[in-house]
């Protein structure tokens, strides 16, 4: 009995640090674009931003982190859905970042750092969506604005059908 009393003693910091690495888990968190996520719900992906067209900010590192070990989200993910699987928040340096765990399809899960994907369109809606739902300034000419969407549209942070409504929301009709 005295020896298991010891063990739990001399466990509890490990414990404690472990959970501090790992996080806390939540059941749901309203993310920078305005979405609400709760475990269950679809995670739209957008595009990898890698050259190589993988994603940077969904990754599997394994059971144990190892940055020599970190695996991207392949291209083919692309503009697919991924169960929400769990939420944790963490500290990264000193900030306050949460991370989903995904299941895109087949037995692996991967970490996103959701906020940093939305900033990058690998996660949708994004923030570059966000900014064409603006009404051009005097200084931008609806040509200009429609341009910068045609871009967006290329670059796959937009759906046609978004840059179909908003073309037709520019020109007024």
């Amino acid at each position: 009995m005295k020896k298991i009393l010891l063990i739990i003693v001399l466990l509890t910091p490990l414990l404690t640090k472990a959970q501090g690495f790992f996080g806390t888990a939540v059941t749901e968190y309203k993310a920078s674009n305005g979405v609400t996520y709760k475990l269950g719900d679809t995670v739209k992906l957008g595009r990898g931003t890698k050259p190589d067209g993988t994603f940077l900010y969904v990754e599997d590192r394994g059971i144990i982190p190892n940055p020599r070990s970190v695996r991207n989200l392949p291209k083919e993910f692309a503009n697919v859905g991924a169960t929400l699987k769990g939420i944790r928040k963490i500290k990264v340096n000193g900030v306050e970042k949460y991370v989903f765990s995904i299941n895109p399809g087949g037995p692996m899960r991967y970490s996103v750092f959701i906020d940093d994907a939305i900033e990058a369109c690998e996660v949708k809606p994004c923030k570059a969506a966000d900014a064409v739902q603006t009404v051009p300034s005097a200084a931008g000419s609806v040509a200009d604005e429609i341009k910068k969407l045609k871009a967006l549209l290329d670059s796959g942070a937009i759906t046609q059908a978004e840059y179909d409504a908003q073309k037709k929301k520019l020109l007024g009709n």
